[in-house]
């Protein structure tokens, strides 16, 4: 290979090689006979999925594919740092995103199951049968941080950046039902598809992976917290769980569907305020911060000892209002939204065939686990 790959082709490449990995990885430890115990087994197969596929055979191959050193691949992948207060948005929306995924997945879980189908659980959750505070600890490290990183460079790095060819608002489509199938699970699916493009949107928002990061491991958190609260009695624990399954508990389908539908446009509707928030404080921050930057630029050429501060304030907001397009909101979205607006571009041959391919390997992994209980 002389010349490098397109991102597309790039990424596309080396998702497809991590998502046959994947597989082999999890049919070995499911059908090989290890010597090793199940937490054993459960810990090597994670760090190997994890930390050795999502993460550093995602960055490798790619910087391998594009000829770029790592670091080149850190800045298409989106390490920007972020704020204090944008690192707390990202938490309370992680918290909801917890929620509405508690009421997507049992919306499309009862949807499954009146075609005769098993129902996918209420709970985004996973099964084990110790509750210690080692155990708690282990789990919140192979469950949550090791995702929350590794799964996000692979889907909001990765796929994102590489997918964003497309248009970045159809890549973000592409990541996260790649995201869902990588699950591997008909019942975790839906609500992984879901929570996988409101993540592609906090990145595609804030410019940074780490927002993601954030919103993933406070999704898994959650689920792991509240599974050892309620064995445990820890605070919130069982009264929280309690709360959200009388809300979907009940026997007539119409109800059900109502209730989920009018808390589901509530959660919505506090997610679009949260994304708007962030929405200020990283995008549009970071446009003020540099016409304030020009401001001062251009303020150094003019005298103002014979100024008052108010009169400094004054002249400094009529420079920024002028270099906005005088109350312009078209001048400002053109400022903000750049990359967002932009088109995507025409797929070459080689390029249609890696992306179906991925997306036709994770679909028919999925089905036949979900038909055969194959992994």
């Amino acid at each position: 290979m002389k010349r490098p790959l397109s991102s597309f082709l790039a990424s596309t490449v080396t998702y497809f090689i991590m998502l046959v990995l994947f597989v082999l990885v999890r049919i070995i430890f499911l059908y090989v006979n290890l010597p090793f115990s199940q937490n054993v087994n459960d810990f090597i197969s994670t760090v190997i999925i994890q930390g050795g596929i999502m993460l550093c055979l995602a960055m490798v191959l790619y910087s391998f594919f594009k000829k770029q050193n790592i670091k080149t691949t850190l800045t298409d992948f989106r390490f920007e740092k972020i704020s204090f207060y944008t690192i707390i948005l990202c938490i309370f929306i992680g918290i909801l995103c917890y929620v509405l995924n508690i009421f997507v997945s049992s919306f499309f879980g009862t949807i499954i199951s009146l075609f005769g189908f098993e129902s996918a659980p209420s709970f985004p959750s996973f099964t084990t049968t110790d509750y210690s505070v080692g155990a708690f600890i282990f789990q919140v490290i192979t469950v949550a941080i090791l995702p929350g990183i590794c799964e996000e460079v692979a889907h909001r790095g990765l796929l994102l950046k590489g997918l964003s060819s497309l248009g970045i608002m159809r890549a973000a489509v592409f990541s996260s039902v790649l995201f869902g199938l990588m699950h591997l699970n008909i019942s975790q699916f839906f609500y992984a598809t879901v929570l996988g493009y409101l993540i592609s949107l906090s990145v595609i928002i804030s410019k940074s992976i780490f927002p993601a990061m954030i919103i993933h491991f406070m999704n898994n958190f959650l689920s792991i917290y509240f599974t050892f609260a309620q064995a445990n009695n820890w605070a919130l624990g069982g009264g929280i769980k309690d709360f959200l399954n009388s809300l979907l508990t009940t026997d007539n389908p119409f109800s059900f569907f109502l209730i989920c539908t009018l808390i589901l446009s509530c959660l919505l509707m506090l997610l679009v305020y949260l994304f708007t928030l962030l929405l200020k404080e990283t995008r549009i921050k970071k446009v003020r911060n540099m016409l304030q930057y020009i401001v001062k630029l251009n303020n150094t050429t003019i005298d103002k000892t014979t100024f008052s501060k108010n009169d400094e304030n004054l002249l400094n907001m009529q420079m920024i209002n002028k270099l906005m397009g005088e109350y312009n909101i078209k001048s400002l979205n053109n400022m903000v939204f750049t990359d967002i607006e932009s088109k995507g571009t025409k797929l070459v041959y080689l390029e249609k065939v890696f992306l179906i391919g991925c997306v036709l390997l994770g679909s028919l992994v999925t089905l036949s686990t979900f038909i055969w209980g194959l992994i």
